[in-house]
Parts: structure tokens; sequence; C-alpha cells
């Protein structure tokens, strides 16, 4: 279980730094942008949904530790978050991209392996 509540304290952490951060220097800049109605809103709303994903990835690992009848959840919260880390790491190797210029790799990499012990323990 204590991968299961690291794997959520970690997600806590990341949703932390998503809404603080990720506002300042992204959700912030996409409304202030001279950007068409419609890519800036659709930007934000999927800023948005981010927040919602990794709010859902910290209580799925929650419920997972509190009862093993919801391991389904943080398998699929452990999924998301690796799938996360790939894209990340794709999207920096095939843009050229520095690969601290799209460092979510370093967040959810971690979730997905504390996620993936506390299921397989």
């Amino acid at each position: 279980m204590i991968w299961l509540y690291t794997a959520c304290a970690i997600s806590t952490l990341t949703l932390v730094a998503h809404v603080i951060g990720g506002g300042q220097s992204i959700a912030k800049p996409v409304l202030e942008s001279d950007l068409e109605a419609e890519p800036k809103y659709a930007s934000y709303y999927c800023w948005h949904m981010v927040t919602i994903v990794i709010a859902f990835m910290a209580c799925a690992f929650l419920l997972s530790a509190l009862s093993i009848a919801s391991l389904d959840l943080a398998i699929a919260a452990t999924m998301l978050a690796l799938l996360f880390a790939i894209w990340s790491i794709a999207l920096t190797v095939w843009k050229k991209q520095k690969i601290i210029t799209l460092p979510q790799w370093i967040l959810f990499l971690p979730i997905a392996i504390t996620g993936f012990l506390g299921v397989v323990q």
C-alpha cells in the first residue's frame, strides 16, 4: 500500500505544480495571446482537462490504497501516467527540443513507477 500512497502524494504534488506553475507559464499566456477564439479556448480547455486528469489520478491512487477492491483505478492511473511520460519524451524527440523544454515526463514517470510498484505488490 505504501507505493499507492506514494503515487497519490506525487500525483498531488504534480497537481499543485501544474496549477501554480502551469497556470502562470501556460494557461495565462494562452488566454493573453492573440490566438483566434477557437484555438485559444480549446487550449485553455485542454489545460483544465489535464488538471482534472491529474486530480483523478491522485484520487484513484488514494482509493486503491484504502481498498484493494479499487485496484483497477490504480491500474488506470498508472497507465495514464506512463502514457503521459512517453508522449512527453516522444514529442521532445520528434520536435527536437531540449529535454527540459517539455519536462512533464519528469513528473509523470515517478507516478507511473510508484503506481506500477503499488499494483504489483
